[in-house]
């Protein structure tokens, strides 16, 4: 069986969801929160919209400063960066992936379609998983490992001593 994104998360909920797993004793992205087949949008890295800008918050890239690449794709800035917030996928293993970001090989990934049914190009490769995403479908790992890969362990975060 094969991962599909079926839940995008609102701002609200993803940091609801961060809040509830540092407050289980996890760390604020625990592969326990965040599963396979969620996806967000990150206006933190650049909004489109420029509404966190005028409010004030945090923006990596404003406005003035859209298409100067930085560690978002040629691909984002030129076909998407007017239209959305980059996008972050959690892969049938676990890992989570933006998928609009530069690739380590390459100039990042040419995406089409709307959330949950984009699709990528070339294939995806995070620890333990090597596939592609077709129109929201994750396909089975290519590298011989099981269907949705292999997940890393959890890491515990280590409990502070309190004085």
């Amino acid at each position: 069986m094969t991962v599909r994104i079926e839940r995008i998360l609102t701002e609200a909920e993803r940091l609801a969801m961060k809040d509830e797993a540092l407050a289980k004793g996890w760390y604020r992205n625990d592969r326990r929160m965040f599963t396979p087949g969620m996806a967000w949008f990150m206006p933190w890295y650049f909004d489109p919209t420029g509404e966190r800008e005028r409010t004030g918050e945090h923006v990596m890239y404003t406005l003035d400063q859209r298409g100067k690449l930085g560690f978002l794709s040629e691909h984002y800035w030129n076909d998407w960066s007017h239209k959305r917030a980059p996008i972050c996928v959690v892969c049938p293993n676990g890992e989570v992936w933006e998928i609009d970001r530069k690739s380590s090989n390459g100039s990042g990934w040419v995406v089409t379609g709307d959330l949950p049914n984009i699709t990528c190009s070339p294939s995806i490769v995070v620890e333990g998983y090597h596939g592609f995403l077709r129109e929201g479908q994750f396909t089975p790992d290519v590298d011989g490992r099981p269907p949705n890969g292999i997940a890393r362990p959890i890491a515990e975060r280590p409990v502070k001593a309190r004085a």
